[in-house]
Parts: structure tokens; sequence; C-alpha cells
């Protein structure tokens, strides 16, 4: 099979997964010629008022409406499950779908809910999405590499495994650049993910695909990686907040890298949402799992909340490069 026909496949696989009741009457599609489209779920009708209610909300308050029992883990699955389908229509930045999984995953967490009055953690119900660098199981990780489909994760990454244990669900991965190495998202088998904001400038990369859907809240947190810029880049492209935290501060266990081995240049792993505060609490929810205890590069300090507020309250520092276009000054 030569590799068009092997991205064919893989293109119709990943569509065949949406619920054609999800998909965007033809009709009502943006034409290509639209730039933006980061109003159009909104003004669509194709969301129901709860669904629309739920994806607007934070990451903090999902957590707390779910704990509350204002909301179940099903229903906040099902409403982004639904406008992860849309967002994808409208701006290519899915790779990997798993949407029924996450349903049942979402009832195991209800049955859990109502047989203990609690929840399993931070983000109990919270649906989460991941850069495609990450593994789940039961998942493909190609990063972009039409040579790498076909091989189906056996084991999940370890930020997977704490995201689950603090009560995330994870419904879908989301498309990266070829090599990950660029600051756009193109590769051979999903193509080029748009900018919802104008669909002629680029989403970002190399975690493009979750600056794109969290850009239309298609996904209330997004987990990416950054050397360079790959989690600040889609952010600032696409109207978000994000972190690069410190280097050995959250897992990098079992991910899927271009060049493994390398280890001068050290890889990250850090969210985008669209509030500071949710950068917050994703950071206080994987802490809580001690996740140093899985990942032996890791350092092992917790949350530290008299640090974090000392540092809201203290003095700001910021750093400035100077550079005349050729040389920095320093």
């Amino acid at each position: 099979m030569v590799w068009e026909e092997i991205v064919d496949k893989k293109r119709k696989a990943l569509f065949a997964l949406i619920p054609e009741k999800w998909y965007i009457p033809s009709g009502q599609l943006p034409a290509e010629s639209q730039r933006s489209v980061v109003s159009f779920i909104e003004q669509s009708n194709l969301l129901t008022a709860e669904e629309l209610a739920i994806t607007e909300l934070t990451v903090k308050q999902l957590a707390g409406k779910i704990a509350s029992g204002e909301y179940t883990a099903t229903q906040v699955c099902q409403a982004y499950c639904h406008r992860a389908a849309i967002a994808h229509q409208l701006v290519n930045c899915l790779i990997e779908i798993c949407f029924d999984a996450a349903l049942e995953q979402a009832k195991e967490l209800d049955e859990y809910f109502q047989q203990h009055g609690q929840t399993v953690g931070l983000l109990h119900g919270v649906p989460v999405s991941l850069k495609d660098q990450f593994r789940v199981k039961g998942l493909e990780s190609s990063i972009g590499y039409v040579g790498w489909l076909g091989t189906v994760d056996e084991e999940e990454s370890i930020l997977t495994e704490c995201l689950r244990k603090a009560g995330a669900i994870i419904y879908v991965k989301t498309n990266v650049p070829q090599s990950l190495m660029i600051g756009e998202t193109i590769n051979n088998i999903i193509g080029r993910t748009l900018n919802p904001y104008n669909r002629l400038l680029s989403c970002g990369g190399s975690s493009g695909g979750e600056g794109a859907l969290v850009g239309l809240h298609g996904s209330p947190l997004g987990i990416g990686t950054d050397i360079g810029g790959s989690i600040r880049l889609p952010a600032a492209f696409n109207n978000l907040w994000s972190l690069k935290p410190s280097h050995e501060r959250l897992p990098m266990g079992n991910i899927k890298k271009t060049l493994d081995g390398q280890e001068s240049i050290p890889s990250v792993c850090g969210p985008i949402a669209h509030c500071a505060g949710d950068l917050v609490y994703f950071m206080q929810a994987i802490l809580q799992q001690e996740p140093w205890k899985y990942d032996p590069k890791l350092i092992d300090i917790p949350w530290r909340e008299t640090r974090y507020l000392e540092g809201k309250t203290g003095m700001k520092v910021f750093g400035v490069v100077i550079a005349d276009g050729s040389f920095m000054k320093f």
C-alpha cells in the first residue's frame, strides 16, 4: 500500500468516529473564504443550550459543578465530544478520537460519585485533550509520520495516567507537525490545522492542534509539550493562556518522541487553557498525584500554596532580551 492510500484510510477512519448527527450540514459549513470561525459554533445552533453553557465554563468551574452534582461527568463529556467534533470540521485539529471510551469512563466516574458521594480527584469528569505525543492505550501516536501509523499503544504515558487518577477524561488527541520541530501544524496525515481566528494564518506549533481546539472551546484544557515555544506559540496565536513549567517538574515518561535519547535540549509538558486560574488548577491536580513516584527524572516537590501566594502578591520580575536583528545584547 502506498503512503497516499494509508493516509486516505486514516482520514476516513477518523471522520467515521464522528457521529453522523454531529456533521455540520453542508448548507451551514463556512465557505473556505470565510476567515474567522471563532464565533461559528455559538451562532450555528448546532449545540444545545446546555452544551453551550457547559463548554463555556472554565476548568475549575466545570470541576465544581460536577462535584456539586449540578452536572454529571457524562453530560460534560458529551458536550465536549460534540463541540470537538464540530471544531475539527472547521479547523482540522484532531488526529485521534475516542469518544466511546471517554463516555464509558464518564459513566464509571458518575457511578463512583453516586456510590461514594465524592469525586476521585480535582479533575473528576473534566475532559482533557492531549497532544498526539502522549500515549493513550488503544490509540496511535504517529506524531505526523505516515510510517508510524498502524502501531497502537498498549501502555499510557505517565502524564496520561496521572490525569486519569485525577479524574480527567481523555477523549481526543490533537494534530502536530511532522517531527514536531516547527512553529506551525501540518503533516501528510491530517494536513494543516487552521487558526480559528483567521483560517489563512497559522495556529502555531508544535502543539497547534491543542491551540486551535481549545481556542474553539472544543476542550477546556489541552496538554502540549514545549522546548522553544511549542506550547506558548499556539496559546498566543489562539488568544489563550499557557505555561511552560520548569524542566523535571511534570512527567514526560513514556511519551512518543522524534529523537529518543536526545537529552541535551529537554522538552517539558504543560497546559493550555482559557484563564490563568486553570493553569494553576492543572498543576495542583497533577502534583497531587505525586508523579515523581512514577517518573524518576522528576524532582520531589509537591504543590506549595504558600510559595504560590507569595508569587502572586510579591514583586513581579520580567526578563527582557534586546536584539538589533543580528546580535543579542546582554
